[in-house]
C-alpha cells in the first residue's frame, strides 16, 4: 500500500501553494511534518495533525488555539484518508475563515496524488514480477516448470497459447548509451497489446514475446508483426537492432524451446549471414544445428577443411561462388546470373573447388559437408562474452 513519502509530501506542497498561494503542510501518520513551503518545519510534531489524526477529520486552529499546542500555526487541519485508512494530515497556514474555504481542495489533491502514486506503485510492481518471469524463463530447465507455471498465474499470464520469442540485439559496437537505448526500445514497446512480455537482458540484448499472429506472407522477407516493431523504432530514430525470431510453442516447455531457438538462430545469423538484420528459425534449420555442435574430431575435421580451402581462396570467390550454388539450389542459370559470370565459368570454378576440397559441390553430400564446413567455420570465429553475447574473435 502507498504511503506519503517526504518526496510525495513536498510534490504536493508545491503543486498546491502554486494555486492558493498560502503556506502548506503535509504531516505523516504521527503528525510529523514531511512536507511545507516553510523549510524551517521540516520534521517537527505538529499538535494540530495529531488531533486531526484522532477525530479522523478537521481541525481548525485560531490564534488562542495556536498559543497553547505546540508547533503549529493558525490554520486548518485535514486528515487525508488512503483506502479507508488517515495516513496523513494536510494544514494550510493561515487565517482559518480564510484558508478554510481551500482545504477540502488541497485535501482532494492530496488523496489524488496518493491514488495517483498507488497505481504507479502497482504498474512498477506488475512490469518487474513479468520481467522476472521472463528471465526466469530463458534462464530455466526442464525442473522448473512447476515453479514457472505459479509465477505465470501470479501475474495473470496464460502460457498456453503459442508464443514466438524475439531477440533485439544492437548492432555494432557497445558503448556507453547502450543500455538507454535498449531501456527506450523497451519503452517504445512495452504495453502494446502485440507484445506480451518484454525485459532487457542484458547490456546489448532485449527478449521479448508476442503472440503468433502474423505468419510471414509467401516471398516475404519479414512478418507483419516485425515490420511495425521496426517500423516503431525507426519513428524514434534509433538504429536498427539485429532481430532474431524463434519458433512459436504453446506451454512452460514452449516458452523455454522458442527462446531457445531465438538465441541459436541469432548466433548462426550473426556468425553466417552478417550482413542480414533479421533472422528467422524456420529459415535456418541447418545453420542452428551447426550452432550446437558439440566439439568433436568430425567438426574439427570439417573446419581444417574449409580452413585449408579458404587459405587457397584468399580472393574468396570460389567461397562465393559455393555459397550462390547452394542459395540457388544449383540452378546454374540463375547463379550464374547472381554472379554477373558465363556459365563456362561458374563451370570451372566448380570443378577448382572440388580440386581444392576433394569435394564435389554438384553431388549433394559433398555440398552439404562443404557448407557445414562453412557454417562451423564461420560460428568458430565468435566467443561467448559473459553477458551470453557472441561476437567476433579478436
Amino acid at each position: 500500500m502507498s504511503r506519503l513519502t517526504k518526496e510525495l509530501a513536498q510534490e504536493i506542497v508545491t503543486r498546491t501553494m502554486q494555486v492558493i498561494h498560502y503556506n502548506v503542510n503535509v504531516m505523516d501518520e504521527r503528525g510529523r511534518i514531511i512536507g511545507s513551503g516553510d523549510r524551517s518545519r521540516l520534521y517537527q510534531k505538529h499538535e494540530g495533525a495529531l488531533i486531526a489524526i484522532e477525530r479522523k477529520g478537521r481541525f481548525e486552529i485560531d490564534e488562542e488555539s495556536a498559543r497553547k499546542l505546540q508547533g503549529v500555526l493558525p490554520g486548518t487541519n485535514l486528515a487525508i484518508h488512503f483506502q479507508g485508512e488517515v495516513v496523513g494530515v494536510i494544514g494550510i497556514t493561515g487565517d482559518p475563515n480564510e484558508v478554510t474555504k481551500y482545504g477540502e481542495l488541497v485535501k482532494m489533491t492530496a488523496e489524488m496524488y496518493l491514488e495517483q502514486a498507488d497505481l504507479l506503485e502497482k504498474a512498477q510492481w506488475d512490469k518487474r514480477m513479468k520481467e522476472d518471469f521472463l528471465l526466469s524463463v530463458i534462464h530455466a530447465d526442464g525442473k522448473d516448470n512447476a515453479m514457472l507455471r505459479l509465477q505465470a498465474e501470479r501475474i495473470g499470464f496464460h502460457p498456453d497459447k503459442a508464443r514466438v520469442a524475439c531477440i533485439m540485439e544492437l548492432t555494432g559496437t557497445q558503448d556507453a548509451n547502450s543500455l538507454s537505448t535498449l531501456k527506450q526500445v523497451v519503452e517504445i514497446l512495452e504495453g502494446r497489446p502485440s507484445i506480451d512480455l518484454i525485459a532487457i537482458r542484458n547490456t546489448r540484448q532485449i527478449v521479448l514475446y508476442k503472440p503468433h499472429l502474423h505468419p510471414r506472407e509467401p516471398n516475404a522477407d519479414i512478418c507483419e508483426g516485425i515490420r511495425h516493431i521496426r517500423r516503431l523504432l525507426e519513428e524514434k530514430r534509433i538504429a536498427p537492432l539485429r532481430i532474431a525470431v524463434g519458433k512459436a510453442y504453446s506451454g512452460i516447455d514452449g516458452l523455454i524451446a522458442s527462446y531457445r531457438s531465438a538465441q541459436d538462430t541469432m548466433r548462426a545469423g550473426q556468425a553466417i549471414f552478417p550482413e542480414q538484420t533479421v533472422y528467422y528459425s524456420e529459415d535456418m534449420p541447418n545453420e542452428t544445428v551447426a550452432a550446437n555442435v558439440t566439439p568433436s574430431w568430425v567438426a574439427e575435421e570439417l573446419k581444417r577443411l574449409w580452413w585449408r580451402f579458404a587459405q587457397e581462396d584468399k580472393s574468396g570467390e570460389l567461397q562465393q561462388t559455393l555459397e550462390a550454388y547452394y542459395d540457388e539450389n544449383g540452378e546454374q542459370q540463375r547463379i550464374a546470373e547472381r554472379l554477373s559470370i558465363h556459365r563456362n565459368t561458374l563451370r570451372y570454378r566448380l570443378q577448382r573447388i572440388h580440386e581444392a576440397t576433394g569435394k564435389d559441390p554438384k553431388h549433394f553430400r559433398d555440398l552439404y559437408t562443404l557448407m557445414t564446413a562453412r557454417w562451423l567455420s564461420a560460428l568458430e570465429e565468435r566467443k561467448p562474452e559473459s553477458d551470453g553475447v557472441w561476437k567476433e574473435r579478436g
